[in-house]
């Protein structure tokens, strides 16, 4: 709850303190519950993304200005409207590498869903790195962010 309660004031306040994820699986459940109860659109705060996956983001931007970039939906729900989403499942990976965590979600939304969000430890805090769908349409986030 108290990351629930970090990522409200983060939201409430523009952004301007840092999001703050201490815990991975229950980061991604919080973002889940955000999109369950309003699926008109949850946007999840921008400073969460790793330098490397943060610069594709910002190239992204930049390649296509005021059109869509080369992620035209939703990545957290691998569509471009996620009303209906059901069955949402959140859970953690093992990993031998302490700095890193994979979380996986699982859900029903026009047929199964499974979205790997891999994570890896910036000093205190988690930062996501990677995001990749392993049923449904099948991507690579850092891929699409290159239009490829």
């Amino acid at each position: 709850m108290k990351l629930a309660a970090t990522l409200v004031l983060a939201i409430a306040a523009g952004a301007a303190a840092p999001t703050v994820i201490t815990d991975p699986e229950a980061f991604v459940r919080e973002v889940y519950r955000h999109i369950e109860a309003d699926p008109s659109g949850y946007p999840p705060p921008a400073d969460i993304y790793t330098p490397r996956l943060a610069a594709l983001f910002r190239a992204d931007q930049l390649r296509h200005k005021e059109e869509v970039g080369c992620v035209d939906f939703d990545f957290w729900t691998n569509t471009q409207d996620p009303t209906g989403i059901r069955d949402i499942r959140i859970a953690g990976r093992p990993s031998k590498d302490p700095a890193r965590k994979t979380v996986v979600a699982t859900f029903m939304l026009g047929g199964p869903m499974e979205i790997h969000f891999q994570f890896r430890r910036a000093g205190s805090r988690w930062l996501l790195d990677e995001v990749s769908s392993h049923q449904g349409e099948r991507w690579v986030l850092s891929q699409l962010l290159r239009c490829k």
